[in-house]
Order: structure tokens, then C-alpha cells, then sequence
């Protein structure tokens, strides 16, 4: 496989661009895609955010770190911020696990303090790790969110122009390209069953989003995590990954009323 790395060479030079770590293939991907342009388009600071759970694989601290380390081969100025939390401290004060469809730890632990380090630092550029299989699904949801038009995968928000830069790639070429230039990704990815992966991303373990499987394969690969997360569950009486009827009828709704009228468009879309 070629890396081929740059199809097209938007300039950034004199700006300030932001990518958003999650310590998964798809965002190192955006990474590595920048850092192979040419030096008089790469922007003047990259400033690089980073969210950390304690949730996240055993894997991903280490992994963020050899990133940091590899872009600050690449770029004339790179910027770090780095932020520790936990979903399952986050879920036991907020006394909830929240249900699939709600994305309050996403929200408000991610989404929000990445915002507010764009605003204090003028950045107004945010590059985004999309790759062939989500681009257009994804971008379909960004225009429906903020009422935009999505432009070759772009779209701005709140006045940052996010290019949902790897539209063109797949995920083997981003595991290719991360492989070249650091020489591993984490673990979890090569976790497979009948020769497809078990974790699809290296989100917390678990996750409010696993399906009922994901969070059984939790149990089997990072046992001491879901040992955690089942005593939190038993510390507030409630379980992971109810389906959508299920939330919905707890609220003494029918399931045909839930049909006819799914409830808030806005979480649907979270």
C-alpha cells in the first residue's frame, strides 16, 4: 500500500489549526496526513487537544504521547493541551448511566472544553478524522445540526471551519500510515473475532454506546474495567446500553407512541 498522503493542499500557512487526539486510528490518521505537507503550507501552530479517560484502553496515553512526540518533529510550533477525566466519577455524580442516545459525558468532558480552548486561543481551524465509511454519513448529520451546507466536507460552526480532512482514506490506510510513521497503534484494535474486530474504535470501556456484545467482549479483554463498571452499575441501579425502546417505554410511553414520535431531534442527533 502507498501512503499517498496529500490529494489536495489546502493552505494553512499563518494560521492557527487544531486536531482534536482521541488516541484512535482515525484522528492520528489526520495527523500523519498533515504532517507529510509541504512546509509552506503546514500551519504556523498546531495546537493538538487531547481528552483522556481513565476508561481508554491501557494503550492510549502512550500512544497520544508518541504522536505529540512524533509532531513536534513535524511542525515548527506544536501546542498541547491535555485534559484527565472519568467517565464512570462523571456517570456516578451525575447519578446516571446515560442511555445510547444521550451524549452528556461526550458533551460536556470532550466537546465543550475543546471549544473553549479554541475560542481563548483564536483557532479557527479544527481538523476532523473522517474517513470513506463516515464522511457522508457524518456530514449529512453536521449539515442537519447547524443548518449548513456541507462543502467538500467542510463546514463551519460557530465560526471554526472544520474539514473532515481523511474523507478519501479507509481505516487500513490509516493504520498503514500511523504504523509508518510511529511504528504502532494501540492494542485494542487487533482484538478480533472470526477475523473482524471486536472493539470498531478505541473509545472508553466500556461505553455507554456498546452494544450488548461489545460489552460482554469488555468482560473477556479488560476485565478489571468492567469490574468497575458493573459496581457502578450496582451502586446506582442502573445498567449500560439500554436499547431505544426500552428508554422511551420506562417513561410510560408505547412502543408504537415512540415510533410515531422518536422524541428529541437533537439527541437523536448527539
Amino acid at each position: 500500500m502507498q501512503l499517498d498522503l496529500i490529494v489536495e493542499q489546502e493552505d494553512f500557512s499563518g494560521e492557527k489549526v487544531m486536531i482534536g487526539l482521541s488516541a484512535g486510528i482515525n484522528s492520528a490518521g489526520v495527523l500523519i496526513w498533515l504532517s507529510e505537507y509541504p512546509e509552506e503550507l503546514k500551519p504556523d501552530e498546531l495546537h493538538i487537544f487531547y481528552a483522556h479517560f481513565e476508561e481508554h484502553s491501557p494503550d492510549s496515553f502512550p500512544f497520544v504521547k508518541d504522536l505529540i512526540r512524533y509532531a513536534k518533529t513535524k511542525f515548527k510550533k506544536v501546542i498541547v493541551k491535555i485534559t484527565r477525566n472519568s467517565v464512570l466519577r462523571f456517570f456516578e455524580e451525575q447519578k446516571m448511566i446515560p442511555h445510547p442516545i444521550l451524549s452528556p459525558c461526550t458533551r460536556l468532558l470532550k466537546i465543550w472544553p475543546m471549544h473553549e480552548y479554541m475560542a481563548l486561543n483564536e483557532i479557527k481551524i479544527d481538523l476532523v478524522g473522517y474517513v470513506r465509511e463516515e464522511a457522508k454519513r457524518r456530514s449529512n448529520r453536521m449539515a442537519k445540526k447547524t443548518k449548513s451546507v456541507v462543502k467538500d466536507r467542510s463546514v463551519i460552526v460557530d465560526g471554526v471551519k472544520k474539514h473532515m480532512i481523511i474523507s478519501d482514506k479507509t481505516d487500513d490506510w490509516c493504520f498503514y500510515a500511523v504504523k509508518k510513521a510511529i511504528g504502532w497503534y494501540p492494542a485494542i484494535y487487533d482484538i478480533k473475532q472470526n477475523g473482524k474486530r471486536v472493539f470498531a474504535h478505541n473509545n472508553c470501556l466500556p461505553c455507554k454506546n456498546h452494544t450488548k456484545d461489545q460489552f460482554a467482549s469488555v468482560e473477556i479483554y479488560y476485565p478489571e474495567y468492567y469490574k468497575k463498571a458493573q459496581e457502578l452499575s450496582e451502586r446506582l441501579e442502573q445498567f449500560w446500553g439500554r436499547k431505544e425502546v426500552d428508554f422511551y417505554t420506562s417513561f410510560g410511553r408505547t412502543e408504537e407512541e415512540m415510533k410515531s414520535n422518536p422524541g428529541c431531534q437533537i439527541c437523536l442527533f448527539d
